[in-house]
Formats: structure tokens, sequence, C-alpha cells
């Protein structure tokens, strides 16, 4: 097994991981687009390639927003503004750079993306400043997560292409018509089966569609905290299995890669944040087929399907905790994947829709 060191800016990481991986067939198939068209990032079109990585173990993290500034003097620098998206969630931000801010800068975003969940930066040159940076950006927040399937860029497992329109093995996503869906609204949040799943995540466009491709999202601190205490108090004690089995073997069934062995974990119900102490409801998509969570640990079907259904009822229903994000050219979304529950709307066609994403992971539950 090799022990991934967090918070250590190293590219090596990744030359260290593609070494010591096992090739199967390796041969790498380009995304070919609709029409021949080429992208304006063509560096970042997925390739196949049939590598395995060693499963993940659990190593110490230290949250960086436990070291962030209660005023996040460091992030909202001179000649900035910032307004929320709505009163419980989302901040949006305008006049800081990220690619330029100091690591006290770094702490500061992560708090407050603890704080209010989703953080939306305009007017970026974060897709300008090349893959390397990039991940060294993110790694602030921990050692990098690589999607156990899906296709990446050659030589960037941690990278993760989203490109709705795509088709065959390379396609970053099950479009609503394929999957014989109403809708394309899907509420998950990613990566939960880790044995430490994705803490702050980074998402930003390189190409967008005339109109929508927007993004929804969910406080699961602002559900935990829409329950009645005396709920609050069933819910304590209680963990969800999370699974990605399914994502592996239809990987495996479809061609594409399958870079880790299948994970199960147990994950309290109710986490908390480390950087705030807040109480979240880390049930989004649990027993829906949405995501990774699937049962609660020592109930019976019914008893976990009854509760489960509850919970996601609050998270999917309530929009006064759910807020809207919408794309400009230069914007970078930040989240916190433990905070903050997401779906994608696909409501653009076969237009280009372009994102790129890279996450950190965090600490193991409690």
């Amino acid at each position: 097994m090799i022990m991934y060191q967090p918070q250590v800016i190293d590219m090596s990481e990744t030359k260290t991981q593609i070494a010591s991986a096992t090739k199967g067939d390796n041969t790498p198939g380009r995304l070919v687009l609709k029409g021949g068209e080429q992208p304006a990032y063509p560096q970042y079109l997925p390739v196949i390639e049939h590598q395995t990585f060693p499963d993940w173990e659990e190593v110490p993290f230290v949250d960086a927003g436990t070291r962030g500034t209660p005023d996040k003097r460091h992030l909202f620098v001179s000649g900035s503004t910032h307004r929320q998206i709505t009163p419980r969630l989302g901040e949006e931000i305008r006049g800081v750079q990220i690619s330029q801010l100091s690591k006290e800068g770094l702490d500061d975003l992560a708090l407050l993306a603890a704080e209010r969940g989703v953080l939306v930066f305009r007017d970026q040159d974060f897709k300008d400043i090349g893959a390397e940076r990039q991940l060294e950006t993110v790694r602030h927040y921990g050692r990098l997560h690589i999607h156990p399937t899906m296709p990446t860029p050659a030589g960037l497992p941690e990278v993760i292409y989203k490109d709705p329109a795509a088709t065959g093995p390379r396609a970053s996503a099950i479009k609503p018509a394929e999957a014989e869906s109403i809708s394309s609204v899907v509420w998950h949040a990613d990566h939960t089966a880790e044995i430490q799943p994705p803490g702050i995540t980074f998402f930003y466009a390189l190409e967008l569609p005339k109109s929508g491709g927007d993004t929804l999202f969910v406080s699961a601190t602002e559900a935990y905290n829409l329950l009645s205490d005396e709920y609050k108090k069933r819910l304590e004690g209680l963990k969800i299995v999370h699974d990605n089995t399914g994502m592996i073997e239809y990987a495996r069934s479809q061609g594409k890669p399958a870079r880790f062995n299948p994970s199960k974990q147990l994950h309290p119900l109710v986490r908390t944040h480390p950087a705030t102490g807040a109480k979240i409801l880390a049930a989004i998509g649990a027993g829906e087929g949405n995501g990774m969570p699937r049962r609660i640990h020592g109930y019976k079907q019914q008893e976990s399907e009854s509760v489960l259904r509850f919970l996601n009822d609050v998270l999917q229903r309530s929009g006064d905790i759910q807020a809207r994000v919408s794309y400009e050219p230069g914007t970078v979304v930040v989240w916190d994947n433990r905070v903050v529950g997401h779906t994608p709307v696909h409501d653009f066609g076969d237009e280009r829709r372009h994102m790129i994403r890279i996450c950190a992971m965090a600490e193991k539950p409690f």
C-alpha cells in the first residue's frame, strides 16, 4: 500500500502513483467530439488508460479551515466584493484571484466554504494557469482524489473532465434519455464510499453553453438544523453503509477504467465538521441509488427506507436551504463536499459544456 501524505505540495505524487500502477490494456483512446470540433482546451480531453491504484488508506488530516481567520482578512483583499447567494447558503466573490492567494488566503477560503457551503468566484484566470498550478492549489487542502472510474486527461488522474454531451466509453455523464429518466436532477455528494471522502472541491468552466448547465446545491448543515431536537436524538450514533461496488462493476462492463477495488465504508449519518464544529446531515441521496450511501447499518430494510426517505425529503424539497449556481467565462466554484450536496442540471442539449473538477480528500467522518 502507498501512504499518501496530505497537504504536501509535491508534483511527484502523480508520477509515483502512475509508476506504481498495474497496466492493463493501456492503449489511449481520445474523446472524439461531435462533428470533429476542436475544444479550446484540448490538453484536458480524456483518454482511456486502464491503470489500477492501491486502495486508499487512512492518513492524518488537518483541515485548512482550522487555520482560517474569522473575518477572512487574507481572502477578502482590498477592492474585492462578496455577497450571499441566499441567506443560508452560498457566497459570490469578485475581485479575488484564487491563483494569487497566499497560503493564509487559501486557509480563509476553506473556512468560508465550511461556513457557507459553496463559493462562486467570478473573473478567474484559474483555467489558464496550467494543470500543475491547479493541482498544487487544490493539494493545499489534502491529498488529491482520483476518480475510481471516469476517463481523465493523459497523465492527470486527479483531473475530472465533465462533458455531458460526450458519448461512448469516454462519456463523463449519463444523460436523462439514456437513463430513461424524466429529470436530470440527481442529488448526491461525491465519493462518500471512500475511507476519507472529498472535502474542498474546485469546479471550473472551460467552455459553456449559451444558457443552462447550472448546478443546484443544498446545505446539509441547514438540513440538520431544520430537524427537531427530539428527532436529532434519534439520529445520533446511526451509521450509513456507503458502497461504490455498483460504480466499479458498471465501469468494467462498459470498458471504462476501474482504478480501485470496490470500497464499502460505515460513516456517521450525522457527522461533524472539524473547522466549524457544525453537525451535518450526511444522507444526501441515501437509499435512492443516487450515490454511494445505501442504508442505515443495523436497521431492517423498511426501517432504513423510512428514515432515509424522510431525510431526503428534507434535503431535496427544502428550497429555503438550496441555491442555484450559474456559470460565466472565468467562473470557479469551490464547495465543501461535506457541507453540501449537489446535482447538475442537463438542460442544454448537445451544446458544449466543458468543466474540470479537482478535489481534495478530507478527514475520516466522525
